[in-house]
């Protein structure tokens, strides 16, 4: 079961649309946490918010996480050993105030257990190896230290 999630404070259609598109393709169940997009997902369940007890339930469901590219998730991911799926909102496409998940992913992608995507073609390559894609390992503290040090320097910029 793969779980997308888009965060609370803006939809991403795109995120969503692919996902839904290509678990109809290759007969997926998942579930999706869309916000306010416009999307409806057609193969995927869906809820726009979830309360924390709920969204951690699917976490702990999924095989396989799908996110936009916010700390909050790729953190969950990475307590519930779960491989995670990132992709960035992007600016140019009205989905974001800037590109700040663009300048930040190429860091993410260097954390075990984080995969990123940039566009629907590289989302698509990740969905069809889903099942080598690989949760952080446990003796992972250091890179974990290194990720909350990101996340201090990122909050104090």
């Amino acid at each position: 079961m793969i779980f997308v999630a888009v965060g609370t404070q803006f939809p991403f259609d795109r995120l969503i649309r692919a996902v839904d598109e290509w678990a109809a393709q290759h007969a997926l169940t998942g579930m999706a946490q869309i916000a306010s997009g416009e999307y409806l997902p057609q193969t995927l369940q869906w809820e726009r918010f979830m309360t924390t007890a709920v969204f951690n339930q699917h976490v702990q469901n999924a095989d396989l996480i799908i996110s936009h590219a916010g700390m909050g998730n790729i953190i969950t991911a990475l307590e519930h050993r779960k491989p995670i799926i990132v992709m960035n909102r992007q600016h140019a496409l009205g989905e974001h105030r800037n590109d700040h998940q663009l300048d930040g992913l190429a860091w993410m992608g260097q954390l075990p257990g984080v995969y990123t995507a940039t566009t629907q073609d590289e989302l698509y390559a990740l969905l069809a190896r889903q099942h080598t894609l690989q949760a952080a390992p446990l003796d992972n503290d250091s890179r974990r230290q290194t990720l909350v040090d990101f996340i201090d320097q990122a909050i104090r910029a």
